[in-house]
């Protein structure tokens, strides 16, 4: 589990617009480089909150790390570097997925749908069979 600074630098970068991918392969690398530069200030003899505190100093400010790789356009998700193809694709598939909505509606209602064509169909017969009657009724007369 990395620690609240280095999370604090995950949402960051996260925010920033860089690919999850490596955010967290970045994140997993500086835990693992700061677990390394406290273990080697143990092995020198410090204690462990003067190892953590030479560890987190050797390891920079959190602020600068992330500052340079945002700075690094490669790093950014495509969708941040090219907004306008993603707000595109984005449209397409909303308007490529649209036709479908009513299909999946019918799929999700089957029983409450058939009900309603059957009252429906039930309703036009009546309708039906009284207009008739009427209209017989008419031409006998």
């Amino acid at each position: 589990m990395p620690s609240p600074q280095l999370e604090a630098l995950r949402l960051e970068l996260l925010r920033g617009g860089v690919a999850p991918a490596y955010v967290d392969r970045t994140i997993t690398e500086l835990a693992d480089h700061l677990c390394d530069l406290e273990a080697a200030a143990r092995a020198s003899g410090r204690s462990d909150e003067e190892a953590a505190r030479i560890a987190r100093t050797a390891l920079g400010d959190e602020r600068a790390i992330a500052a340079a790789i945002l700075s690094r356009r490669e790093l950014l998700a495509w969708n941040v570097r090219y907004p306008r193809v993603a707000h595109c694709l984005q449209s397409a598939v909303t308007i490529g997925t649209l036709p479908g909505v009513p299909l999946m509606f019918c799929i999700e209602h089957r029983p409450e749908l058939a009900r309603w064509v059957a009252a429906v169909s039930v309703a036009t017969v009546l309708v039906g069979s009284v207009l008739t009657g009427l209209n017989w009724l008419i031409l006998v007369v």
